[in-house]
């Protein structure tokens, strides 16, 4: 695998987690609000990134961005919407 592959791998996951971050925050505030993954799989439709939410949940867990009680729903956590906020502030990769 050349050097291009793994940066464009690596876009991809970073804006597979993007995506779920984006999707778990909630723009009423409330702290309790949870998404279901299937609604996060439903809301998928850029078949490259569908393969990656697996790996993107698992990756967001670790670094604690969001956070699961029972597997099914997630919740983002106060770090996670720091880190939102840092990425919609990045520049768009070309």
């Amino acid at each position: 695998m050349d050097k291009i592959s793994i940066s464009q791998e690596d876009n991809t996951l970073h804006n597979a987690e993007t995506f779920v971050l984006d999707k778990l925050f909630n723009k009423d505030g409330s702290e309790d609000y949870l998404v279901n993954i299937g609604e996060l799989m439903t809301s998928i439709d850029n078949t490259t990134m569908s393969p990656l939410l697996d790996q993107a949940l698992e990756e967001l867990i670790a670094e604690s961005l969001i956070r699961s009680e029972d597997g099914e729903n997630y919740q983002i956590t106060p770090d996670g919407i720091s880190e939102l906020k840092i990425r919609k502030s990045e520049p768009i990769p070309l």
